[in-house]
């Protein structure tokens, strides 16, 4: 079963977030832990983690602006 890459609540301030890079591109394999993609907010830059292994789906384009909760891909 898929399970759903959501963009993570980052800080209480936090309500969007511009999606850097992919560290794996569509179908590669990843594990839980795994830095998969980054993140940046009007102050920092995050790297997010795998929570579980898998072929990871993208839907979340480079470059767009997300908002927290929003499903940017899935990892199968």
């Amino acid at each position: 079963m898929a399970e759903d890459i959501k963009v993570p609540k980052l800080g209480m301030s936090i309500t969007e977030v511009t999606l850097l890079e992919w560290m794996y591109g569509d179908g590669e394999r990843v594990e839980k832990g795994e830095v998969i993609y980054t993140v940046e907010t009007d102050k920092s830059t995050s790297e997010i983690e795998a929570q579980s292994s898998g072929v990871i789906r993208t839907t979340g384009e480079e470059g767009k602006q997300y908002k927290i909760g929003d499903v940017i891909g899935s990892i199968e």
